[in-house]
Parts: C-alpha cells; sequence; structure tokens
C-alpha cells in the first residue's frame, strides 16, 4: 500500500510538473506574441516613414527633372529662334541636290 501512495504521488508531482510546464509555454508565448507584435509596429512605422521620405524625395527629383528640361527646350527653341533663315539659299540648294547631279 505504501508503495502505491509514493507511486501515486510520484505520478501527482509529474501531473504538477506538466502543468507548470504548460504554463510557462503559454507565458513564454502570450511574452513573445506581444514582443513580436511591438516588433512588427515599430518596422511597419519606421517602413512607412521611408517609404514617404523617399516618395518625397523622388517627387522633388522629379520636379527638378522637369524644371532642368523646361529649361532646356526654351533655350534651344530660343537659340533656334534667332538663328538667320536663308530661305533662298536653302531652295537654291535643295533645287541643286535634287534636280542637277
Amino acid at each position: 500500500m505504501e508503495d502505491q501512495n509514493v507511486i501515486e504521488h510520484l505520478f501527482d508531482v509529474e501531473r504538477q510538473a506538466a502543468e507548470l510546464m504548460a504554463d510557462a509555454q503559454k507565458e513564454y508565448d502570450n511574452r513573445i506574441g506581444a514582443v513580436r507584435e511591438k516588433a512588427n509596429t515599430l518596422y511597419k512605422e519606421s517602413y512607412e516613414k521611408i517609404v514617404k521620405e523617399e516618395e518625397e524625395n523622388l517627387a522633388s527629383e522629379c520636379a527638378k527633372c522637369d524644371s532642368e528640361y523646361n529649361s532646356a527646350v526654351e533655350s534651344y527653341r530660343a537659340e533656334v529662334g534667332s538663328w538667320n533663315q536663308n530661305k533662298e539659299a536653302f531652295n537654291s540648294l535643295l533645287t541643286e541636290l535634287l534636280f542637277n547631279k
């Protein structure tokens, strides 16, 4: 009978140890979940901040490139517009090249 009590006591100790391990695992999972959620939130905030900054930089650089392009085109148009056009010489050159080989 005493052997049976010892065995039952050992089973009780093992059951308590299993319950303690299960509780510890639940606590671990809860803590890890909370930390993971916090890390994911911080990552998302940082990521969105960087994306916003990069989009602003892109928009700024695009506006700068557009401005430079428009300035270059206007400068070219002004230069071409100021050239002296000699239509008679051009027409005579075409006539000579096309009809008088």
